[in-house]
Order: C-alpha cells, then structure tokens, then sequence
C-alpha cells in the first residue's frame, strides 16, 4: 500500500524592524513577533506534528492537541507539547529559549539536548552546540510583550540592540569600551526613542546624539 505523503502548504509573516505583530495559528497557538523576526508556518498543519521555523524573537503560547509542537531556528530545535515561552534567535546573538511554564526540550544542531523547567532559560552561542541553562526571572524576556521595556544590569551593547530593533536605527559608540557599560531600566516602551536617551544620559555616563536614523553614543570621561 502506498503512503500518501501530506504536502504543507507555508504562510510567511515578516514583520520589520520597529514592527510587531500577533497571529493565531489554526491549531490555536498564539504567537506574538517582535521586531526585525520572520515566522513560516503551515496552512494547516500536518497530522503527526505542529513544526514552524522561527527567524528573530516570538512569544509562544502553545495550545495543548496531544500532537508535538516544534519550533525551528537556525541555532536550534524547540519541542513543546503545550507550554508558554520566549524565543530569542537573532542572526550572530547568543540564542535564548525562557520558559515560562510547561516543558520544553531545546535541542542543538548537532542532536545535544536540555529539558527545560519554568523560569530556566537555554542559552547557545552561535557556532557552538553547547547548551548552558540558567534560571532567570522570567519577566526580563518577555517584558516586550506587555510594551515595556526591561533590564537589569545589562550591557549597554545588548540594551541597544533591542531598541535599535524596535525603533529601526542604528547604533555607533564613540568608543568600543562604552558598549561593555551597565545598565539597567525598567519604563514604558514609547513611540519614540527621546525619552529612553534622556534615561541614559542622566545616570552621567554617556552622552547621547540622535540624527535621523543614527544613534551616537559618547562616554563622559
């Protein structure tokens, strides 16, 4: 008896930097895009598995069928059965999966794999294969979701690669040295960036310069 092969037929959603967009899959997953990040998923997915391919930062919330839901990435493979989580997999960062609740498994392309608990985060660093997994407070990554914008003692670098993203600009450092500078923030994701230089500039640090699309950064010696 021959099998008859089922054939997928894909959506893509692309959404820009500076953009955010929330659709329902039609097995009633809902997933939310950050900026800058790309999703393609089946019309209707096949009978056996759920299986979307993920480029740049989503919020899963996976809906419980019995059937697995697998989330692809260029750095690795996420397998759910039903479950919340944030997945970060931008090109040349480190690649994040947070667990919110549930269980996942993260899985690495060459077959590694970690089953997560809530609050644990998998971390793998582009070009390795090595999982590290660490709790974290939950609210740090998925704090996009609620439109607010949150850190705790990160590195200016990393801060501004995300609101370069949401904000669709560009970052230059006077100095490399400033991008290994601390900060940590906790305020409204606004609809422009003026607010959030004013933040930085008053903890005395750096200068900030905004031209058009350009964000100049300058330490204060």
């Amino acid at each position: 008896v021959e099998e008859e092969v089922e054939q997928l037929f894909y959506h893509k959603i692309v959404v820009p930097r500076g953009g955010e967009y929330t659709v329902e899959l039609n097995d009633g997953t809902r997933v939310r895009l950050n900026a800058d990040s790309e999703l393609r998923f089946p019309v209707k997915f096949a009978s056996n598995e759920r299986k979307v391919f993920l480029k740049g930062e989503a919020y899963f919330e996976v809906s419980k069928t019995g059937q697995p839901f697998i989330v692809q990435t260029k750095g690795m493979k996420i397998e759910v059965l039903g479950t919340t989580f944030n997945i970060s997999a931008y090109a040349n960062e480190e690649y994040q999966t947070t667990l919110v609740s549930g269980s996942v498994k993260v899985q690495t392309e060459n077959g590694s794999n970690r089953i997560l608990k809530p609050s644990e985060q998998a971390c793998i660093t582009p070009g390795s294969n090595q999982i590290n997994v660490r709790n974290v407070d939950t609210a740090f990554y998925t704090s996009w979701i609620h439109g607010k914008i949150n850190f705790k003692d990160q590195r200016l670098d990393d801060i501004m690669k995300t609101l370069a993203r949401w904000y669709d600009m560009d970052v230059v450092y006077e100095n490399e040295a400033t991008k290994e500078l601390r900060f940590g923030c906790y305020v409204n994701r606004y609809n422009e960036i003026t607010p959030l230089v004013k933040l930085l500039e008053q903890t005395g640090r750096v200068t900030v310069t905004v031209e058009g699309k350009t964000i100049k950064i300058f330490t204060n010696h």
